[in-house]
């Protein structure tokens, strides 16, 4: 009887831990667009929702399928398109921030295993108010809108 009071106990317990505030930045539909076969680098997309009261900024992220991961934006300049590597994204409070083709993106370099449509890629984003949110990014395929990031060159 003792052990099912302890055990009892211990569940309870560990279901309170668990039911702290909702972290502020949720993420709405991740996914990374297919990459044509020996590309180096891939792209993340995501929308960051902060439901708190004040802004949160996306710092960095990482995950086991990439050597490294970078946050990046992609800008037009003088007609010439290029990715430039940002130190944090920003999400307003009550407001969202959109990595989508064109913009802002997780610039997913040195894959370290094939990733084709239906793959999934686990990736962990860092936030400067000390949350981390494991999302999966599922791999898509997106033929139509390759062209968005056809051009780019990556400028540092």
């Amino acid at each position: 009887m003792k052990r099912i009071l302890a055990l009892l106990m211990l569940l309870s317990a560990s279901a309170l831990v668990q039911a702290g505030p909702p972290p502020a930045v949720q993420a709405v539909d991740p996914w990374i667009r297919e990459a044509p076969p020996g590309m180096p680098m891939m792209a993340g997309f995501v929308t960051l929702k902060n439901r708190g009261s004040a802004p949160v900024a996306l710092t960095s992220a990482e995950g086991p399928d990439f050597g490294q991961i970078e946050l990046h934006r992609s800008i037009t300049e003088n007609g010439v398109a290029r990715m430039v590597p940002q130190e944090r994204i920003v999400i307003p409070p009550g407001g969202e921030t959109r990595l989508e083709p064109g913009s802002y993106h997780l610039m997913l370099m040195q894959p370290r295993r094939a990733l084709r449509a239906g793959d999934t890629a686990r990736i962990l984003l860092h936030f400067d108010d000390g949350t981390t949110l494991a999302l999966a990014f599922p791999v898509r395929s997106d033929r139509d809108g390759m062209s968005d990031m056809s051009g780019m060159h990556h400028h540092h």
